[in-house]
């Protein structure tokens, strides 16, 4: 399934950011885009694999733009930041460089050149895949040349998933109720007993609902991730709904507080 790209937070643990950064470094959100089409769907390297691959559209018209790809460690505490010690991630994309002219899709490899001793053999790992979409300099006319110019760059932030192969037919479906709940101040803090990482499309805690934004962070394997809840909880019912592969909600399920 394709779907035009928003630069709303949709599906966090597909999307994990897409910004506009201006030439000198600015970063805002803005609210939609018919720049870039992708595919939804959750990107998983099994061991053993050479690659996996993401294809991008140009759907403008008349707009070229020089796609920079680059590997990434995520945040995981944030699930939208990535971290500035980029130098252990066992990926990288190729080609690095690619002009997508208007109207043109490419595929894009994200190859593994790490050493499998290295990671994780009980669990999933997460890292990620950025495309920086730069678009032509604008000329400018000669009664603006005393002006601020700007450049608006698209980035595009995608999670890669590494499986180890002993976890390799593990689904979502199957995973989706290995969490569990309690409540600590104003946050409920979630453990995933699941070996493979998991993301909320909804999480409900006595009546109350958890903020959109907080729903990027990710649910780490066999671990545990706090999300804050604003309001007062009532009862100790929690209702929730995990992302499947193709990036669409699960059937919700329903658990009580610890």
């Amino acid at each position: 399934m394709i779907n035009r790209l928003s630069f709303v937070a949709i599906f966090s643990f597909l999307l994990v950011l897409f910004s506009v950064t201006l030439s000198y470094g600015a970063d805002f959100e803005s609210n939609s885009s018919d720049t870039l089409v992708f595919p939804y769907e959750r990107k998983t390297f099994i061991e053993g694999e050479k690659s996996v691959s993401y294809r991008l559209r140009n759907a403008t018209q008349d707009t070229p733009y020089l796609i920079q790809g680059s590997m990434e460690n995520l945040d995981q505490t944030t699930g939208v930041n990535t971290l500035e010690k980029n130098n252990d991630v066992p990926f990288m994309i190729t080609p690095p460089l690619h002009k997508l002219e208007p109207g043109q899709r490419y595929h894009w490899r994200v190859m593994f050149i790490g050493d499998t001793t290295k990671i994780a053999k009980d669990r999933e790992t997460v890292y990620i895949a950025k495309f920086r979409a730069i678009p032509p300099s604008t000329p400018m006319s000669s009664d603006k040349k005393n002006d601020t110019q700007f450049t608006a760059i698209q980035a595009l932030h995608f999670k890669v998933y590494y499986r180890p192969k002993s976890l390799e037919n593990l689904q979502l479906i199957d995973e989706q109720k290995k969490v569990s709940f309690k409540l600590v101040g104003n946050e409920v803090v979630v453990t995933n007993h699941s070996p493979i990482y998991m993301t909320f499309d909804s999480l409900t805690v006595g009546g109350v609902e958890v903020d959109s934004n907080e729903l990027f962070k990710p649910l780490t394997p066999l671990s545990e991730q706090r999300f804050t809840l604003k309001g007062n909880v009532k009862g100790n019912q929690v209702t929730w709904s995990i992302l499947d592969e193709l990036v669409l909600p699960l059937p919700k399920q329903t658990a009580s507080l610890q």
